[in-house]
């Protein structure tokens, strides 16, 4: 036991790992076995239950069809044929009388299966009419039962549809006496005479069941039908209903005042379920037993092959198990071998799996750190820490720094340093493409392009000290600095080359001036930093020189108020191409002047753009793009004035159609309501375009013009067109005189309204209302 328990413990992680399949497999096809078990004998068992009850409506509404439509059949014969009235009524017959009417019986009862014969007694004559075609008196009638039941005189107590089994004798001889069971239908007309004319329609029992329990006899559903006295009219084959068990269950159908039911009995020790629907059109019950057992076989056979095959399911997921805990703990003990063999750890031999991994890891995280520790005092990342203060001027002790760039070989005491800065051009849209990641591996990519391109030449330590910015330090030695820096130009072209053709984008360089000692480090970064921010003049995936910029002579600083004057007034006036021709002036009279000196001026132009663009508009909501502190960001995110240009001319025309639209808005809306002034005041003989123009608050002739670019007509044609469409209508719904009529539309001289009328229209006012008039009358 001792043992056992020793291998268990050692081999924890295995245990689990077996144990947990075990059980999660188990689990999984228990829980699916049961719910599926569940599901398909629920589903299955109601499909079962549903068939019966869809088997007994199916056998009611085809006896209801069948025995309702040879009732009605057979009553119009009965009430409306004249062989069966004369057979009825009839005192005296002759031969042929006889064999007409029963030849006519013959027929009616071919003409549907279920009809077995049929009888006509006439008592007045005493004689039997029948299908049969045979003379016979009423006392020799070969259907005793049916003349005997006749004679008793009471039709309504067995109901509309009579169960019976009739004993015909053909002959007095025995042998010839054949038994028949049939549903009898009499027609007759019920007086207090007992023996009444009357026709008798024989159904064949059979025939009937044969047709409503086609195909229903051989399964586990059997139905049996009972008149509401509780007589049984049909039942299926092989079926006793003798015992007192099943007379009992009869018996409560029949009292039952529900018209459907269901119940479940014990009949001679099997489980029953009892279905049973009334019909009232028939008098009969229908009634279906299911036997339990054998309507629910399939679901008992089903349930044992789910069973059976979850045991299976159950098996393989053992043996998958197996399989797949050797694939998985194989490595692992392989694993803990190589571990046993390396750890220091001297607890190795009474540690379980578990532990043992976790104090190997301990191991192993404590030699990561130590290696973390060593590689941060490590030379290369001790250099980029060194150069990055110099170069941001955060050194206090010159001398020690003097002393750790010779240990670290950065370089002694003799040697010219030049430092540059690289930009990444576009880097704002790159930013929005790529994230943090992507961002540090272009930068890292930069790196080792230039690296490998330098290589020998020069030393060369590469800083990330910007956000979208690399900063190179060379070591130059101490030869020609002139010549060193024609070196450094064309190794920058093969960078610049190699940047755009593997990573799809170009960068400008800014050199520093020579830095003769360590002090000047930081100087030369900050020319290199200030000449690479010139590629504002000169353009992105420049190489530019703090030497070849301080020689440029720049202009006094004077800032264009002309131009600027002049780019307000054409952006007022919407005149692109004079705006588009001031600008570019401006721009280029930026070029002479220093960078801070051009950003401080366009962001004063700026400034006076987005005072402008708000006073030419009035919008109800401010646009985004119009905001100053939006323009000036999306202004710095660019890299050249040419850039600028292009952003500073869209942005004036965003401008431009913002005030043309609101423009337009305001006309519309004044056009709108001076149309609503002229269809509120158009009776007025005196009203005028002053008028109007006074209440919407504009001169008369820019009204004229505004109403015509508008609605494409004068102001005076829009009024006469409103007034005579105002006439037509009341010349179709009024009687008042045509002279009345251009009175009250606001014509003062009447034969004008004529004149007009007939210009407009093409008919004079009397003819259209004649003709208007006319159409209404025949629409109507």
């Amino acid at each position: 036991m001792k043992n056992v328990m020793t291998v268990f413990r050692k081999k924890n992680m295995l245990f689990k790992i077996i144990l947990s399949y075990v059980l999660i497999g188990f689990l999984f096809i228990s829980c699916f076995s049961y719910v599926v078990l569940k599901r398909v004998s629920s589903n299955m068992t109601e499909d079962i239950v549903e068939t019966s009850s869809r088997m007994m409506n199916q056998t009611y509404n085809t006896a209801d069809i069948l025995l309702t439509f040879t009732y009605n059949y057979y009553s119009q014969l009965y009430l409306n044929n004249e062989y069966i009235s004369k057979a009825l009524n009839g005192t005296s017959f002759s031969t042929n009388d006889i064999y007409d009417i029963n030849s006519q019986l013959g027929g009616f009862k071919n003409t549907n299966p279920l009809v077995s014969s049929i009888y006509v007694y006439n008592y007045h004559a005493g004689i039997v009419f029948n299908s049969a075609k045979a003379f016979s008196t009423i006392d020799d009638f070969f259907d005793k039962g049916m003349t005997d039941f006749l004679k008793e005189g009471d039709m309504t107590r067995n109901g509309l549809f009579i169960p019976r089994t009739a004993t015909l004798s053909f002959s007095s001889d025995s042998n010839k006496i054949a038994k028949q069971d049939y549903i009898s239908i009499v027609y007759t007309r019920i007086n207090s005479s007992k023996e009444q004319n009357s026709m008798v329609l024989n159904l064949d029992q059979k025939v009937l069941q044969s047709l409503i329990l086609k195909g229903n006899d051989e399964r586990p559903n059997k139905m049996m039908i009972i008149n509401y006295q509780g007589h049984i009219i049909s039942e299926p084959r092989g079926w006793s209903y003798d015992d007192v068990s099943t007379q009992e269950i009869l018996s409560t159908i029949v009292r039952s005042n529900s018209m459907r039911g269901e119940m479940d009995e014990a009949i001679q020790g099997k489980s029953f379920r009892i279905s049973y629907v009334k019909s009232d059109n028939l008098g009969w019950n229908f009634v279906v037993f299911s036997e339990k057992n054998e309507l629910l076989g399939k679901v008992h056979t089903l349930q044992n092959f789910i069973l059976a095959l979850t045991l299976v399911c159950i098996l393989l997921i053992t043996i998958t198990s197996v399989f797949f805990t050797r694939i998985i703990y194989f490595p692992i003990s392989h694993l803990l071998i190589r571990i046993k063999t390396t750890t220091e750890t001297k607890e190795k031999v009474s540690l379980n799996e578990y532990d043992l991994i976790n104090k190997s890891f301990s191991l192993l995280e404590d030699k990561v750190e130590t290696l973390q520790t060593d590689f941060n005092q490590s030379v290369p990342v001790r250099r980029q820490s060194l150069l990055r203060s110099v170069l941001n001027g955060t050194v206090n002790n010159n001398r020690e720094v003097k002393v750790a760039m010779e240990k670290l070989q950065i370089g002694s005491a003799g040697d010219n340093f030049v430092v540059c800065v690289l930009k990444i051009d576009g880097f704002h849209d790159i930013s929005l493409k790529y994230d943090m990641v992507d961002l540090s591996l272009f930068k890292f990519a930069i790196q080792n392009i230039s690296q490998e391109i330098v290589g020998n030449t020069f030393k060369l330590e590469v800083i990330e000290n910007g956000y979208d910015s690399l900063d190179f330090v060379f070591n130059i030695g101490n030869g020609d600095a002139e010549a060193h820096i024609s070196v450094l130009r064309s190794l920058f072209a093969d960078i610049q080359a190699n940047i755009r053709s593997l990573l799809k984008f170009s960068v400008t360089l800014g050199i520093g001036p020579v830095a003769h000692i360590m002090e000047q480090l930081r100087e030369s970064r900050d020319s290199a930093y200030q000449t690479v921010l010139y590629r504002l003049i000169f353009g992105t995936n420049s190489i530019l020189s703090f030497d070849d910029r301080i020689g440029t002579e720049f202009r006094e600083y004077e800032y264009p108020d002309a131009l600027e004057k002049q780019i307000m007034t054409s952006l007022k006036a919407g005149d692109t191409e004079a705006l588009k021709e001031y600008t570019s002036e401006f721009f280029a009279e930026m070029m002479a002047f220093t960078y801070d000196v051009i950003i401080h001026s366009l962001i004063q132009l700026l400034i006076m753009t987005i005072r402008v663009a708000k006073s030419m508009s009035n919008l109800e909501q401010s646009d985004h793009r119009l905001e100053i502190h939006t323009c000036q960001q999306e202004v710095l995110n660019l890299d050249t004035l040419e850039q600028m240009e292009a952003w500073y001319m869209n942005l004036c025309q965003i401008i431009i159609r913002l005030r043309d639209q609101e423009s337009k808005s305001k006309n519309s809306k004044t056009v709108a309501a001076m149309v609503e002034y002229m269809k509120e005041n158009y009776l007025d003989y005196n009203l005028s375009v002053d008028q109007m123009s006074q209440f919407v608050g504009l001169s008369t002739n820019y009204m004229r013009r505004l109403f015509k670019e508008e609605m494409n007509h004068s102001v005076s044609e829009y009024l006469t067109a409103l007034r005579l469409e105002k006439a037509k209508e009341l010349l179709v719904k009024t009687d008042y005189p045509a002279r009345k009529i251009g009175e009250n539309v606001g014509f003062e001289n009447t034969n004008y309204f004529y004149v007009l009328f007939k210009k407009h229209v093409g008919m004079t006012p009397d003819h259209y209302r004649r003709e208007h008039k006319l159409e209404t009358l025949l629409m109507e």
